[in-house]
């Protein structure tokens, strides 16, 4: 596991031992950066290594909004064209330098590479690009494959009922044995029997739904102070409300033990929504534009909008929970330090 200031040590280094005058500065090589180029998710960009220019290390940042499993795909040179001169290596890595993908090595005779990790929701991740020999360009994506939400994973039942599409049902006994069985046991074939034959092994929870036992997601998972394990996740647990003492003044709610004001009426359903920019990605004649509001406050995809003080209209491309992303046929200079915009419903 290589740590950031290795990094930079070595982009350091290079730096003292000086470059011949035909080099050009290589402006992407330092993580640290604040202007590193940025890929975002679903769009295509375009780069070159060529180390004979002092161009050996290309850094990207990437940015997932939801959990879930990151790829980013990697094709150097021509795919049809023959075998190109690069020789290197990849890999994805936290802003902290520890290696979250698998490491690949970039040969002449492979042009199509993928990286694949876990990513969590509004983290940054660095791709590294490393050549020790030969020149080619690349092109690189960015997805973000989001699983299906468990649709019991918000829900909790009591122990004469369990959870089912999302919604708390009944355990009731079947209608079969007479007299009814009673909730210790379920009706097989006319007799009252312990649930799942009588116990479920080591490991394993009874789902009394089906009468069988499966394995236990959460079994042997630890989680930390104020979580617990629910379909093997670890989720916190909202500690109970303590009150406020003194009572809160008119304009305030109580938030644990500490009054706060009250927030501001969200909009009407059918009104615009105000919003802000921030992050700015410029691509040539036009900027992709990430918002800090999303479906929660009725963003749709498809959805126009425009910036304060900026000519023209967005159009929102992407939609998640919390953000969206849309693009706007302007460049970023033009956009400037303008942040405040309003979406369309």
């Amino acid at each position: 596991m290589r740590r950031l200031s290795t990094f930079m040590t070595v982009v350091m280094a290079a730096g003292l031992m000086g470059c011949p005058p035909s080099t050009v500065p290589d402006t992407d090589d330092n993580p640290a950066s604040a202007d590193l180029p940025r890929l975002p998710p679903d769009l295509e960009v375009q780069d070159a290594l060529d180390p004979s220019k002092g161009d050996k290390v290309d850094f990207k940042q990437v940015t997932a909004f939801d959990d879930g499993k990151g790829k980013i795909t990697l094709i150097v040179g021509n795919p049809f064209g023959g075998p190109h001169s690069l020789v290197g290596e990849a890999g994805v890595y936290t802003t902290s330098a520890e290696l979250v993908s698998n490491k690949v090595a970039i040969a002449p005779d492979e042009h199509n590479y993928t990286l694949e990790f876990e990513v969590s929701a509004n983290e940054n991740y660095l791709l590294k690009l490393m050549a020790t020999k030969g020149k080619a360009p690349y092109k690189l994506s960015f997805s973000v494959e989001v699983p299906p939400k468990d649709p019991c994973e918000d829900v909790e039942c009591d122990e004469e009922s369990e959870c089912v599409d999302g919604k708390c049902v009944q355990i009731e006994a079947s209608d079969e044995c007479n007299p009814k069985c009673p909730r210790s046991k379920t009706c097989v074939d006319g007799k009252c029997e312990p649930w799942c034959g009588g116990g479920c092994d080591k490991g394993e929870y009874c789902s009394h739904s089906k009468n069988k036992c499966f394995k236990d997601p959460c079994y042997g998972k630890k989680c930390g102070d104020n979580q617990k394990c629910k379909f093997g996740k670890c989720i916190d647990v909202a500690p109970a409300p303590k009150g406020c003492n003194p009572p809160c003044a008119d304009g305030e709610v109580c938030q644990g033990t500490s009054c706060v004001k009250k927030s501001a009426p969200e909009a009407p359903a059918d009104g615009p929504i105000s919003g802000r920019i921030i992050q700015l990605i410029p691509q040539g004649d036009k900027t992709f534009i990430v918002l800090d509001k999303g479906s929660k406050q009725g963003v749709k995809v498809g959805a126009t909008g425009s910036i304060a003080g900026v000519a023209g209209q967005f159009k929102v491309t992407e939609v998640y929970t919390f953000r969206s992303k849309a693009v706007i046929k302007v460049d970023d200079k033009a956009i400037g330090g303008n942040r405040n915009v309003t979406i369309s419903r």
